[in-house]
């Protein structure tokens, strides 16, 4: 297996939302360590980037769960010091609701900073998108902070994650986007198996669901990746991964180990977490063979099959290793 990419995760900020689909399962309070602390290990691993000669690279050194803390601006300057693109590309979902007077001068000062382009993420009309993110106003809040994103001159980029739920309201809320937004700009997605995403697996567009979205929705929405479980099943083997990317999460419980680790360690480590939990598990054939469903016409990406048999896999077997699918925690990307 291919190691071609790491980065470093600090999940410091807490989420001022609990959205129902949330790959990290925000739970309102920080699992990370110190912002500064976190820093010098990253500055170490751009020193280390310069010399290991396997090609690896800090891809970023990304806080979480939001954007709502006081050493944003020096992250943003050290990504964009290593070329990293979240140090001019923001998601910022579940920052703390302000007023007008605030959110401009938040604004301001992403602008200054060199910020160029943020995602903000919308659900579905006033009602579904409250109740989705699970703070009331975070609707209204949402639509003025992406209007005075755009006024600004930064792109504003919102993404809309499609379910069968909600798939009745996309074209109005397409409709309202595009009278603060470019049009080309705004793209819909469906949703990881991950996190939360397993928890409502039977909210996945299905093929029929497809069917019934709109020409405009359609053109915003890329399932190049996607097919249904039916049609992923009778295409023949499943292809298996070959390479993987790690994210090196700091916590209270390990950041005294790496600290002491040198870079080379802390890589091989995280490795070593995937060899291990990779191999209790079958492989994605063998697990096609014993958890496929023929008849499903849901769509996923085949790591999004890979993740929901593994899962039921590691349930039926009573199989708990280190779960490296895990986002919270030191995980792995395998493609």
């Amino acid at each position: 297996m291919q190691t071609i990419g790491y980065a470093i995760q600090n999940l410091c900020a807490p989420c001022g939302c609990s959205c129902t689909y949330c790959l990290l399962q925000n739970c309102h309070k920080t699992e990370g360590v110190d912002y500064f602390r976190g820093k010098k290990l990253a500055e170490r691993f751009v020193e280390w980037d310069k010399t290991n000669g396997n090609g690896l690279k800090l891809a970023y050194y990304g806080i979480g769960y939001t954007i709502d803390y006081p050493e944003l601006y020096d992250n943003l300057a050290f990504n964009q010091s290593i070329g990293a693109p979240s140090g001019k590309f923001l998601q910022i979902n579940g920052v703390r609701m302000r007023n007008e007077e605030k959110t401009d001068a938040l604004v301001k000062r992403l602008c200054e900073t060199g910020v160029t382009m943020v995602d903000t993420t919308f659900f579905g009309d006033e009602a579904y998108h409250d109740a989705f993110a699970g703070r009331k106003g975070d609707y209204r809040f949402m639509l003025r902070l992406a209007s005075g994103i755009e006024k600004a001159g930064i792109v504003c980029a919102p993404s809309i994650p499609v379910f069968e739920n909600n798939k009745h309201l996309l074209d109005g809320l397409f409709d309202t986007l595009s009278q603060i937004v470019d049009p080309a700009n705004i793209h819909f997605f469906l949703n990881d198996y991950r996190g939360h995403g397993a928890k409502i697996d039977h909210l996945r567009l299905t093929e029929e669901g497809y069917a019934s979205l709109s020409d405009t929705v359609k053109q915003h929405l890329n399932l190049n990746r996607h097919r249904t479980e039916r049609d992923w099943l009778a295409g023949g083997e499943l292809p298996e991964c070959t390479r993987r990317s790690l994210v090196i999460s700091l916590l209270p419980e390990n950041i005294d180990l790496f600290e002491r680790m040198t870079c080379e360690e802390v890589i091989a480590r995280v490795e070593a977490l995937d060899d291990a939990y990779y191999a209790s598990l079958p492989s994605i054939n063998e697990l096609a063979k014993l958890y496929g469903d023929p008849t499903n016409t849901h769509y996923y990406r085949v790591r999004d099959l890979a993740w929901k048999w593994q899962k039921r896999y590691r349930e039926e077997h009573g199989i708990t290793l280190y779960d490296v699918t895990d986002e919270r925690l030191c995980h792995t990307i395998r493609s």
